[in-house]
């Protein structure tokens, strides 16, 4: 049905969360081992439009329509959502039409360098980065940058 939202799926940190998946499967800035969509195919730094700002807006706007109950809206998905540079747009969107829904972004947080990224995802009510080493050895090893 949708192409760029999916859910609303119940998430034991956020309620019921509605997903919106700004990037195509498995872009990404690290290749972990763990990663539910299997192996990066293109392994990036690079942020660009990705997924087209209007088409995500405009799927969105139907699947609001429809008055559904939720608790988030959810940044995450196919591969990492802040490689798309038009995510600060979509939140922004976001938090002006649907002020009554929060708003979160999970992330690996590899682009926390960009301070662009940082000023975007303020408007985020919830930033979830993942951590998932304490040394680089294991980061390495786990995460695969």
């Amino acid at each position: 049905m949708y192409k760029f939202l999916f859910g609303p799926v119940p998430s034991r940190r956020l309620g019921m969360s509605l997903g919106i998946d700004l990037i195509p499967k498995k872009v990404c800035s690290l290749n972990c081992v763990y990663c539910e969509v299997g192996k990066t195919t293109k392994l990036t730094i690079d942020r660009l439009e990705y997924v087209k700002y209007d088409q995500v807006i405009t799927e969105l706007k139907q699947f609001m329509n429809s008055k559904p109950k939720i608790d988030y809206i959810t940044f995450s998905g196919s591969g990492e959502p802040t490689l798309n540079n038009r995510i600060g747009d979509v939140l922004n969107y976001v938090k002006t039409n649907y002020p009554f829904v929060k708003t979160a972004v999970l992330t690996n947080g590899t682009l926390f360098f960009n301070k662009k990224l940082r000023t975007e995802l303020l408007q985020a009510d919830v930033i979830l980065p993942s951590l998932d080493a304490a040394s680089q050895f294991v980061f390495e090893k786990i995460d695969r940058p």
